[in-house]
């Protein structure tokens, strides 16, 4: 209690003597009447230790000036219970009214905090989403907005991820958006505060600096502390805002780390697609070119065949030409698009054409119907595999004929047959597809062609040939028409 409030308990005892003074020839008997009113406001507000000091100057004041003997405290019984009942009334009444002021004051601090929470709901209910941006970038504008939102001059991010060793630094007001990484013996990660500390405290900041507030955050993946420097207030109200902003840099940490790794998948899934074009594709025939190019070394100079041989070769490498444009092509993001009726087919007839030329041996396709449309990834993966079957039969089958059929069934799924007349594969009988993952009997870019439009392989294989059938269900293809 302050000072003030005990002068001003011992001014209203003594008003209120005056005023009985004054007033007691009309008072009569009731000279305590304007004592309680002493009392009351007292402890109304001054509190509970204002209003006893008042209380017993009342009774000390009645004891002395109104009670016979006056100017004595030498009392009677009769006058002794008076003021003992006047003394118990008035310490009920202060106490009832100091009771009172602490409600209104709790109820007032109520209203306060209710009112910074509204607040601090506000800055951060329009909390934007950053996962547009790179994970640099988009780290630097999440702490800018969080230093905006809290109102300080610089917003500094220290976090650990939980499948890797490093400590990652970010700012909101670099001179570029990088993201640092401090190595775990590096002097620097000794931050001045653990980072599972969960109180929201002034501490060091992981640069060194001084800041006025730092609050944790732990989420699925992350696990870290946000440092605020330069907050224009620090006290108790400030405290949930900070906190609150300290959970949603933790989230919005945590959805672009995961927006930047899976960026690096998709990144490494395409690098192994391209990979995997190459191979199939230009590489299977160059192998081709290459063999043909053996066989002309081997032949006598100056037959009609030579230039024959020749005139097919440069062929063949203008056809690969224009396959790697393709290939480049596919690289750019364009979206699924249905392909033209008959399409697959005269598709297949090029690749046939083609195939005959390169390796010298026939090839006949059959397509069911003519004209079946595929959606265009779906078609380009059908012609890449029938491609790689084929050729891993000239190349280790030797076969003397090879045989495609693409039909499509009547639950409108795909079915694609290869077969041929060669050697067949090393086992012998049926394999079907979870068999050929667990023995590792088929071709591995042929089976990841599978896969990836969600179908099955398999293979069943003989000393007189062997036979390649990938069943592609109806959800992989177009519509009605597959």
């Amino acid at each position: 209690m302050s000072a003030s409030a005990y002068a001003a308990a011992v001014v209203s005892v003594a008003v209120a003597t005056l005023a009985t003074f004054l007033m007691q020839p009309w008072m009569g008997p009731s000279i305590s009447l304007l004592f309680f009113p002493a009392v009351l406001t007292v402890a109304m507000y001054g509190g509970y230790g204002p209003a006893l000091l008042a209380t017993v100057l009342s009774a000390m004041s009645l004891a002395y000036f109104f009670v016979p003997p006056r100017y004595s405290l030498s009392i009677g019984p009769d006058d002794a219970i008076r003021l003992a009942v006047f003394t118990a009334v008035a310490v009920v009444m202060a106490w009832v009214s100091s009771a009172r002021k602490r409600a209104e004051d709790a109820q007032r601090r109520a209203l306060d905090e209710l009112h910074a929470a509204l607040t601090t709901l506000r800055k951060v209910s329009g909390w934007p989403t950053f996962a547009d941006a790179g994970l640099a970038a988009g780290a630097r504008r999440l702490l800018a907005h969080a230093a905006a939102v809290v109102g300080c001059l610089r917003v500094v991010a220290a976090w650990e991820s939980e499948d890797e060793p490093w400590l990652y630094v970010a700012e909101s007001d670099g001179a570029s958006p990088t993201i640092g990484r401090i190595a775990p013996t590096d002097e620097q990660t000794r931050l001045g505060v653990d980072l599972r500390d969960g109180a929201t405290l002034a501490c060091v900041g992981p640069r060194g600096e001084d800041a006025d507030a730092s609050a944790p955050f732990e989420v699925e993946h992350l696990r870290g502390r946000v440092f605020f420097i330069g907050v224009p207030a620090t006290g108790p109200e400030v405290t949930p805002l900070i906190e609150i902003v300290a959970r949603e840099v933790g989230n919005s940490l945590e959805q672009l780390a995961i927006h930047d790794r899976m960026q690096q998948v998709a990144v490494r899934e395409d690098r192994i697609r391209v990979a995997r074009d190459l191979h199939d594709g230009v590489l299977q025939s160059l192998t081709a070119i290459r063999f043909q190019l053996q066989a002309l070394a081997d032949q006598k100079v100056g037959g009609v065949a030579v230039g024959d041989h020749l005139l097919a070769i440069e062929r063949a490498i203008a056809i690969e030409q224009r396959e790697l444009r393709r290939f480049i092509d596919d690289l750019k993001p364009t979206p699924r698009r249905a392909g033209e009726p008959g399409a697959l087919a005269r598709a297949l007839e090029a690749l046939r054409d083609r195939l005959s030329a390169e390796w010298q041996a026939p090839i006949t396709v059959r397509v069911a119907p003519p004209d079946l449309a595929l959606r265009a990834d779906v078609e380009d993966g059908v012609r890449l595999m029938v491609r790689e079957a084929a050729v891993n039969a000239f190349k280790h089958a030797h076969p003397s004929r090879v045989s495609v059929e693409v039909q499509q069934d009547d639950d409108r799924s795909l079915r694609v047959v290869v077969s041929n007349d060669g050697r067949g594969f090393p086992f012998r009988g049926r394999m079907e597809h979870d068999a050929l993952i667990a023995s590792h009997a088929a071709p591995v870019s042929l089976r990841e062609r599978v896969e990836e439009l969600g179908g099955t392989l398999s293979i069943e294989s003989s000393p007189t040939g062997s036979r390649v059938e990938v069943h592609l269900p109806k959800s992989e293809g177009l519509d009605s028409r597959f």
